[in-house]
């Protein structure tokens, strides 16, 4: 749930990034931050266990400039595809107000892609949230690659609840600023009703 500070002024949304491993959550929030100006974007944050062998989450906090007189600031973060520690889920799910799956688009990838919506859902449910009642925004990402698959088979196994959805290159930085602004709008709709 959007948190709104009187005070200064400022409205903070948290968006979170999931997806099977591998399919680009990472890259989607460096090329958010590649993209933007100086003044919009205030620095990505990677947080590692001390082996360096599993990264808990990224994040990555973004000024969308001023709405109706507040601040509007998004709080980028990327879910781990598997989390060791379930305190680490909790703090990044607590208050999320709008997800980005992203799907890789390989053949090889189209069960690992199924199987991680399935259990994003699941954990939505666990913690209480409804996927189908917030915002959602779907992004296929390695459209660049040769062993794809066809849009219309990856909107038919992921998006039947009809969400927005985006082709995109995230090492290129094609289709992730989309994706973003998406979901921004999402969220300021959800926020006004």
């Amino acid at each position: 749930m959007a948190f709104t500070n009187q005070e200064t002024k400022e409205v903070h949304c948290k968006i979170l990034y999931c997806g099977p491993a591998g399919a680009g959550k990472r890259e989607n929030l460096r090329s958010v931050y590649r993209e933007n100006a100086d003044e919009i974007r205030s620095g990505m944050m990677q947080l590692e266990s001390g082996q360096q062998v599993f990264r808990y989450f990224d994040f990555l906090p973004v000024s969308l400039g001023h709405v109706c007189g507040y601040h509007l600031k998004l709080h980028l973060f990327t879910l781990p595809s598997s989390c060791l520690f379930s305190s680490v889920l909790e703090i990044i799910l607590r208050g999320v107000d709008g997800l980005i799956f992203i799907a890789d688009s390989q053949v090889s990838s189209l069960a690992p892609n199924i199987e991680s919506f399935r259990e994003i859902r699941a954990l939505l449910e666990e913690h209480r949230y409804q996927m189908d009642h917030m915002p959602l925004v779907l992004q296929y990402n390695k459209r660049d690659l040769d062993d794809i698959v066809p849009v219309d088979v990856l909107r038919q196994e992921l998006n039947l609840g009809q969400f927005p959805d985006f082709e995109a290159i995230a090492s290129r930085s094609m289709g992730t600023l989309e994706t973003l602004q998406s979901m921004a709008r999402q969220v300021l709709m959800k926020m006004a009703s």
